[in-house]
């Protein structure tokens, strides 16, 4: 900021972070799904991860803590491969099927997500986008089809006017 780099502190990059003018979490990967159905599981997902772990650290348990190489490294292989390529597990390290990462992360939200009444809708959710494919794959098989940017963006405007 002092350098004038950044024109603002909204500039800065980041995943997850306290909001500065109302009391939520800043969560920046819901601002670029076209999908509706994703954001609502998104939203759903760290609703109920969050409650889950509040109840744990409630419990004594210590909170998970994954490198942030590995976090970083999980990260490229979801925005590469999405929900039909392999993963990386940011708490043990090993790849496995992305579909496989989303079932877990379920499982660990269940408790919140059963709290919030939002369990069954979620599980819907996922098994509606994991069926239709992810906002990546749609805008990839829209190129596909003839070669044309226009029509990821035409994919994409279909997409958000259907939400």
């Amino acid at each position: 900021m002092k350098t004038g780099t950044l024109l603002d502190r909204r500039m800065i990059y980041w995943y997850a972070r306290p909001s500065e003018h109302v009391p939520t979490l800043e969560i920046r990967v819901f601002d670029v799904n076209a999908d509706l159905d994703v954001v609502l599981l998104l939203t759903a997902l760290v609703r109920g991860l969050a409650t889950a772990l509040l109840l744990e650290i409630g419990d004594g348990r210590p909170p998970p803590d994954p490198p942030a190489g590995r976090l970083h490294a999980a990260h490229r292989l979801a925005a590469r491969y999405g929900l039909g390529g392999e993963g990386l597990d940011p708490l043990g390290g090993g790849q496995v099927p992305a579909s496989t990462l989303v079932e877990r992360l379920l499982a660990r939200a269940a408790p919140g997500l059963a709290a919030a009444g939002d369990l069954e809708l979620t599980e819907e959710l996922f098994h509606r986008v994991r069926s239709s494919g992810c906002g990546a794959a749609r805008q990839r098989a829209a190129y596909l089809r003839r070669g044309r940017l226009g029509d990821v963006v035409s994919d994409l405007a279909r997409t958000t006017a259907a939400g």
